[in-house]
């Protein structure tokens, strides 16, 4: 492995570590707080807080483990982007939780490039030689 490449799993499992240890600690205050964060008491959300609360522990541990990081950064991307929406919601500034989003799917990439190779098309064929080998639905 050579040297850059492998800087760049420690970025990225450090990132992972810092958005994994935000939703830890706010997951459990949601979870094991005797009172709602005041926030979601503001939002309507008060009923709902330790089922938020424990989504975001599932979705720290899933995205910390390498095993589950697939899935993990797909529900840390739903986390971040329905946080997106109830602060855009309220007419708050949300580039917090854009940050947040980006940092995640940066970690993920670093960590893991294969993780946006989707993207790319198949591997070796070029996207215009993939469109045409495509066979035309009728």
């Amino acid at each position: 492995m050579n040297k850059c490449n492998h800087r760049g799993k420690i970025v990225g499992l450090v990132l992972h570590l810092l958005i994994g240890g935000l939703l830890i600690f706010t997951g459990s205050q949601k979870v094991l707080g005797p009172v709602p964060p005041e926030a979601l008491v503001k939002y309507g959300l008060a009923e709902q807080a330790r089922l938020i609360g424990a989504g975001a522990l599932l979705t720290a541990l899933l995205l910390l483990i390498p095993r589950t990081s697939s899935l993990g950064i797909l529900l840390t991307s739903s986390f971040w982007g329905g946080a997106i929406c109830t602060h855009m919601a309220q007419g708050e500034p949300y580039l917090l939780q854009v940050v947040l989003l980006v940092l995640s799917w940066g970690g993920a990439y670093l960590r893991n490039p294969a993780t946006l190779s989707s993207f790319s098309g198949p591997p070796g064929m070029a996207r215009g030689v993939a469109a045409e080998s495509e066979p035309a639905v009728q």
